[in-house]
């Protein structure tokens, strides 16, 4: 939103505009530099000499008055809170200190160093950014205000990962003095986050880590020249494909001069140049391990670093610090913003990014019977959507029908002119069919034989429509069994699929059911078995499932009642009641 509200995605329309006012609680010290202004909102001191001052941030939020259709937008404002908290995010992280909405997190995290070797307070790690009296100086705010114009004028894309790594970055340091591990992998992590597509450049053998050559020297020594020389590409063309390689490159690329020079300067321990590569590779390693071994950082790494950028930690060698992590990520991540396009990304849709927006899945009855819903891409989403609604309706669930599907039938009818494929066309002559079967005559098609004709042949065919259908219709499939179980597994392959059709789970539930009983019918107890235990899986924890899993390992055969299954109905008197919804 902090981009958003800067206008530079509106179009030539009239704005809403609407003023907000927040405190935010600071470990700055203003009494030198004053009131602030921002590219976006004023910052107006209130304390200047307490532990814990506050400040006035006062922005302005405008959001376009005008839907893209030329009617008025409801959406006045958002409320406020989202900009508020980003721009505490770029406070914070741009001058390395502590800006919050929260009174009780600036009193957890603000205070003086404790110097104690059991219990740290934020302070103790991260000095300048928890240490009350944090005074800032004309040069800390031409800097702000310098950064905050790059940042809000990059190109979508690169301002969202910005934003994301800022805020990683601070929230990573507010967890440093509770959990120092949690806190390193998090920054490492925010680092990671920028580093997809970074080239890797090439490396030699001779470059490649001793250890691992150590492995590999024997085998290639059985090789003829040439294959070794392949396999030696092989190997540094892998390793230049992970993830690691990626990040070394990403944070060895983003590293300007200054860092070395006047931003070192009075650090205790600064990372050399010759150091930078090895520090950054072993905070890799460090994260990896915390995250895949749950193992937790050396003591020796935050406990005593007394304020050094720098430390030997015994068994590990030479490391990044927090305090050193915190300054190389805070460097990096500027250095990303200042490299960064500024072009307008003019396929960003902003309204669909608005904070306070939930979207959710709208209920199928409030556009089933829209016909414009029904197009050749959605039959098959439609046709499912309306077994599920029927399901409910036929079990007495749903009172009534309340989806007038005439509409929708009516298109169905012109669609079946120029769609020829059974992919399209068995959804729609599904939903053709179960409509008037189920429904009164009142509320048929003025002439429906042509299609119901074609409904009756068609779905004759081993499909989960002409299953689904028939089984509500009271009817058992006649297929072969290798029909029934060819369909069965097609489905099971397909539910695996990111892209898939749902049914409601009793469906799939009871295709299982009717192939474990034939099985079990044909001879084949252990297939049986595992037909059964997939019925089960498709509707986890369904009693009517496990009891019919239950006479099957016991080898009972009697018939299941597919319908019922499929309605959640295994009592006589719902049955019953099912029969008189039908009529």
């Amino acid at each position: 939103m902090l981009q958003v509200i800067t206008g530079m995605y509106f179009g030539d329309v009239a704005l809403n505009e609407t003023k907000h006012r927040r405190t935010l609680y600071t470990n700055a010290d203003f009494s030198v530099v004053g009131p602030v202004t921002m590219p976006v909102g004023n910052l107006a001191p209130a304390t200047d000499r307490e532990r814990v001052n506050t400040v006035l941030l006062e922005f302005t939020e405008c959001l376009e008055a005008v839907l893209p259709d030329g009617t008025e937008d409801f959406m006045i404002s958002t409320g406020g809170d989202e900009i508020a908290e980003d721009l505490a995010v770029v406070l914070s992280f741009a001058l390395n200190a502590t800006f919050t909405l929260t009174r009780e997190k600036a009193d957890r995290l603000i205070s003086e160093p404790s110097a104690s070797t059991r219990r740290l307070v934020p302070a103790d790690v991260l000095p300048r950014t928890f240490t009350p009296h944090l005074v800032l100086r004309p040069a800390d705010i031409e800097d702000l205000l310098a950064f905050m114009t790059r940042l809000l004028a990059l190109h979508r894309e690169a301002y969202e990962r910005a934003i994301k790594a800022m805020r990683r970055i601070v929230t990573a340091s507010e967890r440093a003095a509770e959990d120092p591990t949690l806190a390193y992998t998090d920054y490492v992590a925010a680092l990671e986050s920028l580093s997809a597509g970074t080239p890797v450049p090439d490396t030699g053998w001779d470059r490649f880590p001793h250890e691992k050559k150590r492995i590999l020297n024997p085998v290639l020594a059985g090789l003829s020249e040439e294959q070794a020389e392949q396999v030696r590409s092989a190997i540094l063309a892998a390793d230049k494909a992970g993830i690691a390689a990626k990040y070394r490159a990403f944070m060895l690329s983003h590293v300007r001069p200054s860092f070395f020079r006047q931003e070192a300067a009075g650090v205790i321990g600064p990372v050399t140049k010759p150091a930078l590569r090895l520090l950054v590779t072993q905070s890799y390693t460090t994260r990896s391990k915390s995250i895949h071994e749950l193992r937790e950082l050396r003591r020796e790494a935050w406990l005593h670093a007394g304020g050094a950028h720098t430390i030997d930690v015994p068994k590990v060698g030479p490391m990044l610090t927090h305090e050193g992590l915190n300054r190389l990520a805070r460097h990096v991540i500027r250095t990303f913003v200042y490299r960064g396009p500024t072009d307008l990304d003019r396929t960003f849709r902003w309204r669909e990014n608005l904070p306070n927006v939930i979207q959710v899945r709208l209920a199928p009855e409030f556009y089933l019977g829209n016909p414009e819903s029904m197009t050749k891409s959605t039959v098959a989403v439609r046709a499912s959507e309306f077994f599920g609604y029927v399901i409910e309706v036929m079990a007495g669930r749903d009172k009534h029908m309340r989806v007038d599907m005439r509409p929708v039938l009516e298109r169905i009818e012109d669609m079946l002119a120029t769609h020829r494929g059974p992919a399209s066309r068995e959804p729609m002559l599904s939903i053709y069919l179960l409509w008037h079967r189920v429904m009164a005559t009142e509320l048929h098609r003025p002439a429906p034989d042509a299609v119901m004709k074609a409904a009756l042949t068609e779905l004759q065919v081993p499909s989960m429509c002409s299953f689904t259908v028939g089984v509500l219709l009271g009817h058992t499939p006649p297929w072969s069994l290798d029909d029934l179980c060819e369909l069965a597994e097609q489905r099971y392959e397909e539910l695996n699929r990111r892209q898939h059709v749902e049914l409601p789970p009793r469906v799939d539930s009871a295709l299982w059911a009717l192939v474990a009983h034939r099985l079990l019918r044909d001879g084949a107890p252990t297939l049986a078995l595992a037909a059964i235990d997939r019925a089960v899986k498709c509707s986890p924890g369904n009693e009517d499932f496990m009891e019919l899993e239950r006479r099957v390992v016991a080898g009972q055969l009697d018939d299941p009642d597919l319908k019922a299954l499929i309605l959640g109905q295994s009592s006589p008197s719902q049955q019953a009641g099912t029969t008189a919804t039908e009529r």
